[in-house]
């Protein structure tokens, strides 16, 4: 493995550890209030090691607390996208002719719609529903994690139709048709078999995307509420707290670096996934 593979690995798992535990961990809880210890630097052979907020708030358990958010907002964003966007593009390319340009016609006409206003949109709709939807135990950030996972349903589908289309003329598909089998029998027993390698290739590249526009949704107020915590809004709080007679430099700096290493990290595996899935195709 090389030096790239093992740091980027390295610091994706102790990420995803720490906030995985972070509610067992010995640390204050991400909302506790020490105002005597408001706006305290970084201070990295001693606690609070990344500094604390405005209110006193350990701005490290605060940036674990933002990547259990951002990391769960990931998985759960990109499952959501895979499991409209696979069936959608399989049965799409399996089927061809008039389904295929109806299907594709339709994506096309959800990708013309901007990504924002969809959300606004999403998010008000289902708003409505606030008090029946907390009835079924779904929360505003469960609705968040459906509106973001909407949103990624159709480069998910591209990429889907696009290996359906090249499983489509296999020879297996020959077969499997020369022996009676119906379309729905070659979706199910052929198809989504053999698109699981390229699923995964679909998840890797998806949960950067997903993350970075929870971030910037949150970021505008439009994601995650106070008092959730993801790096949005800690970006968002520490460039309100900025100004010139404050010294606060690190309350924007560490949610950013945080966000930009995680992004790098996934990016890089997510490509070489994909190298990797290219090279066996």
């Amino acid at each position: 493995m090389k030096r790239a593979d093992a740091l980027t690995l390295a610091f994706l798992l102790l990420l995803a550890g720490a906030a995985l535990f972070l509610p067992w961990l010995s640390l204050p809880a991400p909302d506790t209030m020490e105002l005597g210890d408001r706006l305290i630097p970084p201070q990295w052979t001693q606690h609070p090691i990344l500094g604390t907020d405005s209110k006193g708030r350990d701005l490290f358990v605060r940036t674990l607390a933002g990547a259990r958010i951002s990391l769960w907002v990931g998985l759960l964003g990109s499952f959501v996208a895979l499991l409209i966007g696979l069936p959608y593009g399989a049965i799409s390319g399996l089927f061809g002719g008039r389904t295929d340009r109806f299907m594709m016609r339709l994506a096309d006409f959800f990708e013309s719609v901007p990504i924002t206003i969809l959300v606004l949109f999403l998010l008000s709709i289902l708003g409505e529903y606030r008090e029946e939807l907390q009835g079924l135990g779904l929360s505003r950030l469960h609705i968040f994690f459906f509106a973001v996972g909407f949103l990624f349903w159709l480069p998910t589908a591209r990429i889907a139709r696009a290996e359906a289309l090249r499983l489509r003329q296999a020879l297996f598909v020959d077969a499997a048709r020369s022996l009676g089998a119906s379309r729905k029998e070659i979706l199910v027993r052929h198809f989504f078999p053999n698109l699981l390698p390229a699923s995964v290739v679909i998840m890797t590249l998806t949960i950067p995307r997903v993350i970075l526009m929870e971030a910037f949704l949150s970021f505008l107020g439009l994601g995650v509420e106070p008092p959730g915590v993801s790096w949005g809004i800690l970006a968002k709080e520490g460039l309100a707290a900025m100004n010139p007679l404050v010294q606060s430099w690190w309350l924007l700096a560490v949610p950013a670096t945080a966000l930009a290493l995680t992004l790098i990290c996934l990016n890089h595996w997510g490509d070489k996934i994909s190298d990797s899935f290219r090279a066996n195709t």
